[in-house]
């Protein structure tokens, strides 16, 4: 039996599959997903798993049975490749956050759905497809013990198609259940764990001495966050990982991370309007402390990627500056900026439906600059304009220069051509299409 699992992006027709390599090896990785639902995969199916970020889909392939996973940007892609398949009598299974959140739209394009996580539904699926008995709807009952969840295929992974090709996941979820997250109203929370010396294993063993956790939020649990990074000194790796902001003001926390080899944290602010706050911190003081908390992270020499939401319900056109003046005077290394997008089947989805201030109904379009509804305190045309201003003015390149500067004097030499390399990527993939990186 052949199966093809398949992860399809946006850009496939606009741009070659040359230059999506090209941005991949710039600053991108490889999402584990589908390397997760191969490894639930009998043995003896010949799998092949294809990256449409690095490479082309053969649609004359032999296949037994095509897998697609689903994002909402990608849904009309995933769409259109699986009736390119379905033309030749070939089943096709959809899965992924897209579906499992929508799946009356998905049902019409495929031959069964995979809804919720994928240790709950595949190995049903593949024994009914074997046996002639392919059913429409396989339904998760529950959430997946990760303890229980296969080590990915990562031998399927063309790995010098990536930047960090070794990604491990130690936990799933993030506590804070903001309202625009997809992934929270995917797996919901509390967050889940995997078991430490496991986890240890499974980074032993990959071949790299770098590598990044694609945890929703490393710091969902500072107790299991301690315990892992000590776990993780003598290993003498180096890795990168996404955090809430909160972990900045964690002195031991972030004394480990930079004792077991962090080298970068994607810190997640969101707002500086609209956002989970620590105690003894006013609202009115929230800019002050993103700064600090920057700085904070840099002080353990620590590289940061700043990341914000624009466009929620408390921002007005002020907040394009503010948020640009925090992390130029923190002194980040790369940002994140990006409109707000509500994605279908989100609570923010529902609430912005509610309210009629839904206006794009094209999930193409939904992603960054873009905007798909009608923001409260400026105009659609103001949120993309901010937006797109914001990002440009952070990746112009004399600012980019100017970063490598700050980055030599705050991290060194090392860090400072690191710095200048990644931006220069994401300067060229912001005008390629932001949906490749990652």
């Amino acid at each position: 039996m052949d199966l093809l699992l398949i992860d399809p992006v946006t850009t496939a027709g606009a741009l070659p599959a040359e230059e999506r390599r090209s941005l991949r090896r710039g600053i991108g990785y490889p999402g584990l997903g589908l390397l997760t639902v191969a490894a639930l995969t009998p043995p003896d199916v010949n799998v092949r798993v294809m990256d449409e970020s690095v490479e082309d889909i053969d649609f004359d392939c032999a296949a037994d049975l095509v897998g697609i996973a689903v994002q909402c940007p990608t849904a009309p892609r995933a769409y259109a490749i699986a009736s390119r398949f379905r033309s030749r009598g070939i089943p096709v299974v959809l899965g992924g956050i897209h579906v499992s959140l929508n799946p009356d739209e998905a049902l019409a394009h495929c031959d069964a759905l995979a809804i919720g996580e994928a240790e709950q539904t595949w190995p049903t699926l593949i024994a009914d497809f074997r046996n002639g008995g392919l059913k429409q709807v396989y339904r998760a009952s529950g959430l997946a013990d990760l303890d229980l969840s296969p080590r990915p295929r990562r031998d399927l992974l063309r790995r010098e198609d990536y930047q960090i090709p070794c990604v491990v996941q130690a936990s799933k979820g993030c506590s804070f259940g903001c309202e625009f997250c997809s992934l929270h109203s995917f797996v919901g929370c509390p967050p889940r764990f995997r078991n430490i010396p496991a986890v240890i294993r499974e980074i032993t063993e990959l071949p790299d001495d770098k590598l990044l956790f694609a945890d929703d939020n490393l710091y969902a649990n500072k107790r299991y966050t301690r315990e892992l990074l000590s776990a993780l000194i003598p290993l003498k790796k180096r890795w990168v990982a996404e955090a809430t902001w909160h972990m900045a003001y964690d002195k031991e926390v972030l004394s480990l991370a930079k004792q077991s080899g962090c080298v970068g944290l994607f810190l997640g602010f969101d707002s500086i309007n609209q956002q989970v706050m620590m105690r003894k911190v006013p609202r009115k003081h929230v800019e002050a402390a993103y700064v600090r908390a920057i700085q904070n992270v840099h002080r353990e020499g620590i590289a940061v990627v700043a990341a914000f939401v624009l466009g929620l319900d408390n921002d007005d056109p002020s907040v394009f500056e503010r948020s640009l003046d925090v992390v130029l005077r923190g002194r980040a290394n790369l940002v994140n900026f990006s409109a707000l997008v509500p994605y279908p089947g989100t609570p923010m989805f529902r609430r912005l439906k509610a309210e009629g201030r839904i206006t794009q109904w094209d999930w193409v379009k939904y992603i960054s600059p873009n905007v798909c509804f009608e923001p409260k305190k400026m105009s659609a045309a103001k949120l993309r304009e901010g937006t797109a201003w914001v990002q440009r003015e952070f990746y112009a390149l004399s600012n980019i220069v100017s970063i490598s500067l700050r980055t030599f004097q705050d991290l060194g030499w090392g860090m400072s051509l690191l710095s200048l390399r990644l931006n220069l990527a994401q300067r060229k993939n912001w005008g390629k299409g932001s949906d490749v990186s990652g």
